[in-house]
């Protein structure tokens, strides 16, 4: 009988393992068609290939935005699948995983019709986060179920999305991720690449049998070299028309869809300091530079600590506002790759339809383009007005311990903002300190800003200001690891027992460190960086972007003779990497030949 209930279980098991795989290789999970009935309002009309689970009214509602039809089309993008936090505050991994959903409404004028137009909505569920690939598609099967409103329509969409092959498309890790995100070698990675589609090759030709010389030759030969790495080319067949798609290799887990963070900043940035003649009494959670909080602090700090954020539209395109809240997303998680857990509770459209489920979620951030939450300050923490630009605070929020600070919080604040003062990027002195008092001003969250802003003047990409946040958060949660997941996070590291970003920092920054600090740092990094994976995670640390390898190069050049060791060692191991035989390549010349020399010099 034990051995019978064993079987079973392990049947069970795994059965539940095959449907997961099954599920994993799916590219879409489900298809949506919505539609607007004068008479009953916005309808579901169907869920292909089964129903979601979630309710029927809610989907149609999210699918059909307020002010649809007055505009042709417009995107919007919902998340299923979202788990509210117990009371505890811990949300639990069990359950379906959570769907990204992109959605194309269109609006076709027609006189014929009660109303005059016909508003119809099509989305695809999946979780792939680069869901802005499936725009194309959508455009054009919603295009055919206008022509051929039935589910067939949606039978053919689902099957062609699926079909789309990614299986050459390799897994990187995190810190892989990082170095291609970086990378000034679009051919970083590129024999991983090559590995995987030389096995699939190889693989169909073993299932065909024998093969033909010519194919043999087309076979071997080196065609999908020289490619953009950061990219993985494919495409998708649809009513007989080849769609290529660009899958985005270095896409970090809070990252979603195609937004823009500079709009993000550029809107919120221009305003005066948050609490500057508001005659509001400032929020220890809220306001670290008291009322000279610059707003984009102001709203990072209301991620930070999970404020209700809203981001108000009125009259917007409710792609626009949602484009605003994956842009917060990533912006509260360091540029996507530092925290977890914001996608979970980030609502880039929502409705008053929606507003239980909204409040059931502690620090939601949320997109609307209806006025009346502006209206309802109990409702939200922070109210970000995208036609004016402005962040308010709620007059609702109550200060933290009974409308007090305790004098011990205060203390652990202040003990913080010297900290981080103290491992400023740069004293800029042109906020430098009037009639000899002290400047609120001149600390690290200004120079952020300032930093920031700059780059955008300067026009600065996407990838490098999302780096320059990921950088500031990466070093305050270093300071102030109140997060679990970015404890476990530092757990899962490969590299234990050192900071490395820190000791690459002093590298790359300090001036004033002795031959003592600097032998220790190389003699650490030469006895803690030893697997290729360590070796992986230290070259995350050194992106190309931002000089590679130069902070450890200068090694090379020290007067003592043990350092220089140190720094030979440390370079052979690098040379030794998939990914650092590329960074020892791409080096300064004299740099490698100052390698060369001492390698055969210390060999001797």
């Amino acid at each position: 009988m034990t051995d019978g209930t064993v079987a079973c279980n392990d049947g069970g098991a795994g059965r539940q393992q095959q449907q997961q795989e099954e599920q994993e290789q799916r590219n879409v999970e489900y298809i949506l068609l919505a539609e607007f009935d004068i008479d009953q309002g916005a309808i579901l009309k169907h869920q292909y290939p089964r129903p979601t689970g979630a309710d029927d009214s809610h989907l149609a509602e999210l699918m059909l935005p307020d002010g649809a039809h007055a505009r042709e089309s417009d995107w919007t993008m919902f998340f299923l699948n979202q788990k509210a936090p117990d009371e505890s505050g811990k949300v639990t991994e069990d359950g379906p995983p959570l769907l990204y959903v992109l959605n194309l409404v269109r609006t076709k004028h027609d006189k014929e019709v009660r109303r005059g137009a016909i508003v119809k909505a099509m989305a695809v569920c999946t979780r792939h986060r680069f869901i802005h690939i499936y725009q194309a598609i959508l455009m054009l099967a919603l295009e055919n179920y206008y022509r051929s409103p039935t589910e067939d329509t949606l039978a053919e969409l689902y099957k062609s999305v699926n079909q789309m092959d990614l299986s050459c498309m390799p897994r990187l890790s995190r810190h892989e991720t990082t170095i291609l995100r970086f990378s000034d070698d679009q051919n970083m990675f590129e024999e991983r690449f090559i590995e995987l589609e030389d096995e699939r090759r190889s693989s169909a030709s073993t299932r065909r049998g024998t093969i033909s010389e010519a194919n043999a030759n087309r076979i071997r030969a080196p065609s999908t070299r020289n490619k953009d790495r950061r990219f993985f080319d494919t495409e998708i067949v649809y009513s007989g028309v080849k769609l290529p798609i660009r899958v985005p290799m270095t896409v970090y887990p809070e990252e979603i869809g195609d937004f823009s963070l500079i709009r993000l900043l550029s809107t919120f940035a221009g305003s005066l300091p948050a609490s500057s003649g508001s005659g509001r009494a400032s929020h220890p959670h809220l306001d670290s530079s008291g009322p000279y909080t610059h707003p984009i602090i102001l709203l990072m700090n209301g991620l930070l600590t999970q404020k209700r954020i809203i981001f108000l539209g009125h009259g917007k395109p409710a792609g626009e506002v949602a484009n605003y809240v994956l842009a917060a997303v990533a912006l509260g998680s360091g540029g996507g790759g530092v925290l977890r857990g914001f996608a979970n509770r980030a609502f880039p459209y929502t409705n008053l339809t929606n507003l239980d489920t909204l409040l059931a979620f502690p620090g939601y951030i949320a997109g609307v383009t209806n006025p009346a939450f502006e209206e309802h300050p109990e409702w939200w923490d922070l109210l970000c007005n995208i036609n004016t630009g402005k962040i308010t605070v709620s007059p609702a929020l109550a200060l933290p311990a009974g409308n007090s600070w305790s004098g011990h919080a205060k203390s652990q604040a202040e003990s913080l903002r010297r900290s981080l003062d103290s491992v400023s990027l740069s004293r800029n002195r042109s906020f430098s300190s009037r009639d000899g008092k002290p400047d609120k001003w001149n600390n690290l969250d200004t120079e952020f800003i300032q930093d920031l802003l700059l780059a955008i003047e300067r026009h600065y990409g996407e990838v490098a200001i999302r780096a320059k946040v990921e950088n500031y958060v990466r070093r305050f949660m270093s300071l102030v690891p109140l997060y679990d997941d970015y404890q476990s996070m530092q757990a899962s590291s490969f590299i234990r027992g050192i900071d490395i970003a820190h000791m690459v920092y002093c590298l790359r920054n300090s001036t004033s460190l002795d031959v003592n600090e600097v032998e220790a740092i190389y003699k650490h990094l030469d006895e803690q960086v030893v697997t290729n994976e360590q070796v992986t995670e230290l070259l995350a640390s050194l992106p190309q972007s931002q000089g590679g390898l130069q902070p450890l190069a200068y090694g090379f050049y020290h007067p003592s003779p043990r350092i220089r060791l140190y720094t030979v060692r440390l370079f052979e191991k690098i040379e030794c990497n998939q990914a650092g035989t590329r960074y020892v390549r791409s080096t300064n010349f004299f740099h490698q030949c100052a390698f060369s020399n001492l390698r055969h010099a210390f060999a001797c």
